[in-house]
């Protein structure tokens, strides 16, 4: 008999047969009333006595069976677990080894630069101070984008929303498959109110820049999404990146640009693409 649940229940079943039967030949109303005592009497004869022992004897067979069969599968079990986990080190120092020579060469490369530019002038460790607290800002920019344009009191049919419930209707306007409330890390307002009517951008912190990746690009469906009942619209909000100072710096001067070609030439439509302006046919229906 092959170990499996179905047999562990078999087996359980053919105990309580033979359990009810030996109590019915023995005159006991159950088993655990068995006693010494039980046997005496002249109607156990050894026939029942014979039937009660070869009954036994098969339900021992099917036991040894069951167990032995279970002790192979724990065995075979315990084998995979162990190449299993032979497989995970390997797998482990060969990325260990990976890493390593990436370092390695990455070391190498940032030290030929250096000599190749510094050849007799040391970089001093407030430089390095400040490249690695830049380094470590733009990664944290990478996390966030802003939400322009929307009034800092929402409303939805005369009810007032958070701009955190905004966030997440954007989330599902745009249709960002895996970014979803609990991707936000924070939501929160930047910048001083200078006039009543001031509409200060939004900055969300999600979980990963893969997260603001996926936002920025289906943010443009925002453009053709209409509503009714709300004090903003979703088409003139404008989401964006979270730009460096010196980066908002050098999209102002693009707009700026842009905007004087499309006085200039109203007859292309213009766009901005890293960071250049670039014109496209407008084309004729």
């Amino acid at each position: 008999m092959e170990f499996s649940v179905s047999a562990l229940h078999e087996l359980e079943k053919k105990v309580e047969n033979l359990s009810d039967s030996i109590s019915a030949k023995l005159k006991c109303r159950k088993l655990e009333d068995l006693t010494l005592d039980s046997f005496r009497p002249k109607s156990v004869t050894k026939e029942i006595l014979a039937s009660i022992v070869l009954e036994m004897r098969s339900m021992i067979c099917d036991s040894k069976s069951v167990l032995r069969s279970a002790s192979e599968k724990v065995d075979e079990q315990k084998s995979d677990l162990i190449r299993t986990k032979n497989q995970l080190i390997e797998c482990k120092s060969g990325k260990l080894d990976s890493v390593k020579e990436t370092v390695q060469s990455e070391m190498k490369s940032f030290s030929e630069v250096v000599k190749s530019k510094c050849v007799s002038s040391k970089i001093s460790p407030a430089k390095i101070k400040m490249a690695v607290h830049s380094a470590i800002r733009e990664e944290d920019r990478a996390k966030n984008f802003i939400i322009f344009g929307a009034p800092e009191e929402l409303e939805c049919e005369e009810e007032e929303m958070t701009d955190l419930e905004l966030v997440q209707d954007i989330f599902g306007i745009t249709k960002c498959a895996s970014v979803d409330r609990n991707s936000i890390r924070k939501c929160e307002r930047v910048g001083m109110k200078k006039s009543a009517d001031a509409k200060r951008p939004i900055k969300v912190t999600l979980k990963d820049a893969e997260s603001v990746r996926e936002v920025l690009s289906k943010a443009k469906s925002l453009k053709s999404f209409q509503t009714d009942g709300y004090n903003y619209e979703y088409c003139k909000l404008f989401v964006s990146p979270d730009r460096s100072p010196e980066e908002r710096l050098t999209r102002q001067n693009l707009v700026k640009e842009m905007k004087e070609k499309i006085k200039n030439d109203p007859g292309k439509r213009y766009y901005i693409r890293n960071n250049r302006v670039c014109a496209a046919e407008i084309p004729t229906v």
